[in-house]
């Protein structure tokens, strides 16, 4: 009797193990997350006192944005991580976001993005409420050889301080957010491969990124590739060079697939272009970086790099003002920019050494397109490629990274144990000022707000104020206060839009911030 019950409880042993399946070990797991509730009231983002022309009731501006001047609302982003630790070498991440204005889910999610993991309830008329992948990845370290860490999957991206790559979502380009504040989106996750070489005291990352899939059999995709090698001169000096390119695809010639076979960046040009030659738009970008920390609480951060490719003016949201006379047509780039950052540290300074406060000053040159025309000439307009820095809130949340010129200064402290203090002053130029009366989308993208341009290079200057108090080490409470001060050379009043008249960008957030 014990026999058999010994071998019918081998069988039952020996059929769970072949109908099981096999999953890999895990030596460790880790979950992590954080939650951010906003209160954002922000009022003229588009520079204009009115919201309509009273004489003929045509909106101020275009776009998906045109009835979002002012805002007023709360908004929650949430994350939710989880990393696990399968061998010493192999590892995966994964993390689920969802950012919504408060009762405000969409009923079609993230329109154009292909990170919707979400369901929808049965009746058609209720509202969709999801959690999008924000980060899905393998890494596997030793891969092939001992320096070699190979990441597939989504992750982050970011080099140096963010200015060439750093967010696919950055404010020259459509964002994925359903947020009516997608400047505030947290999302900064490339679908990529990347594989760093580790060969102390150089270090090089090999990337490949999709940044748009359309039609997978078209040539109508965006993608990024590109190096960054990175090499610690002394203990006092970093030295960073790197070449990245994007290349956005183009099919046809037509308004049509303008219209239905551009990038989910670009679906909204329209603009016909008939007899313009379409060629593949390509911003090749390479440059240098230097961090030098020679001189006690100094830190000089300084980077130069130069634009070439090809230029397509269909990818313009700007070549659909060009005169009908005037056909565009792709050219060659050639374009330029420099920043410069110095930050010191005011700790050894008696006086105020009990504030810990810090001093930067900042410098920032993008070069721009001067000529009233697109034509056979080459294109000196500075693309923004993906870069993830914030020079002024509501600059960034207004404007395009180009054709600028930007000085700043920054003053930071802290009053009290738990409470720092930010004072940002940030004043700006076009590199070449536009002609005056041209409508211009500033952010370079698609349905972007309009403005109508004056004849001063000075466009404006901003004044921002932050206090985050830190409530415990895990909760932090933030206030943000700010003011855009216009100049002349925007939405000035010109026969070409009479009714525009100038007005003060302003916004108050306030945020709280739990991380666990």
């Amino acid at each position: 009797m014990v026999r058999r019950i010994g071998l019918g409880l081998c069988l039952v042993a020996l059929a769970g193990f072949v109908a099981l399946p096999a999953f890999a070990a895990v030596q460790n797991v880790k979950i992590s997350g954080d939650i951010n509730v906003s209160g954002v009231a922000r009022s003229n983002l588009d520079l204009d006192k009115s919201s309509l022309d009273k004489s003929s009731s045509v909106a101020n501006s275009v776009g998906a944005n045109s009835n979002q001047d002012n805002q007023s609302d709360f908004l929650s982003i949430t994350r939710v991580k989880v990393d696990a630790d399968l061998t010493d070498n192999v590892s995966t991440s994964v993390r689920l976001i969802n950012e919504r204005n408060w009762n405000g889910d969409s009923a079609t999610g993230t329109t154009g993005s292909n990170r919707n993991i979400g369901f929808t309830t049965a009746n058609a008329a209720a509202t969709e409420r999801q959690f999008d992948l924000d980060l899905a990845s393998i890494t596997l370290r030793e891969f092939l050889t001992p320096a070699m860490t190979l990441t597939v999957g989504r992750q982050e991206l970011r080099f140096g301080n963010g200015w060439i790559v750093g967010d696919p979502d950055t404010n020259g380009i459509a964002l994925a957010s359903s947020l009516a504040e997608g400047d505030l989106s947290s999302r900064k996750s490339f679908d990529a491969i990347r594989a760093r070489l580790d060969y102390n005291p150089l270090i090089l990352d090999l990337i490949y990124a999709k940044i748009a899939e359309n039609v997978s059999t078209l040539n109508d995709d965006t993608t990024l590739g590109g190096i960054n090698a990175g090499y610690e001169l002394s203990a006092n000096t970093n030295l960073e060079g790197f070449i990245f390119s994007k290349v956005r695809g183009v099919v046809g010639s037509s308004a049509t697939s303008a219209g239905t076979a551009a990038t989910n960046v670009d679906s909204g040009l329209t603009t016909s272009f008939n007899t313009a030659k379409q060629a593949t738009d390509v911003v090749n970008t390479v440059g240098a970086r230097v961090v030098n920390k020679s001189v006690k609480n100094l830190t000089l951060d300084g980077q130069v790099a130069y634009q070439f490719g090809t230029y397509n003016p269909k990818l313009d949201p700007n070549a659909r003002f060009i005169s009908a006379t005037d056909k565009a047509e792709t050219s060659a780039r050639s374009a330029w920019g420099t920043e410069v950052i110095a930050v010191y540290d005011l700790k050894d300074v008696s006086m105020v050494s009990k504030y810990e406060p810090s001093l930067t000053g900042a410098y920032v040159y993008l070069s721009g397109e001067g000529r009233d025309k697109v034509g056979n000439k080459t294109y000196k307009g500075w693309d923004g490629m993906y870069e993830d820095q914030t020079f002024g809130h509501l600059i960034n949340a207004v404007m395009g990274f180009s054709n600028v010129h930007l000085v700043g200064v920054s003053l930071k402290a802290k009053p009290a144990t738990d409470l720092t203090a930010k004072l940002d002053y940030i004043s700006g130029w076009f590199a070449k000022r536009y002609p005056e009366g041209r409508a211009v989308a500033l952010s370079g993208v698609s349905g972007a707000r309009q403005f109508t341009m004056g004849k001063t290079p000075h466009f404006g200057q901003e004044i921002d104020l932050t206090l985050n108090y830190d409530y415990t080490e895990d909760v932090q409470m933030s206030l943000l206060g700010g003011v855009l001060l216009p100049s002349k050379a925007i939405n000035a009043r010109a026969a070409a839009d009479p009714f525009r008249q100038r007005a003060i960008a302003a916004e108050l957030i306030g945020s709280m911030k739990v991380t666990f």
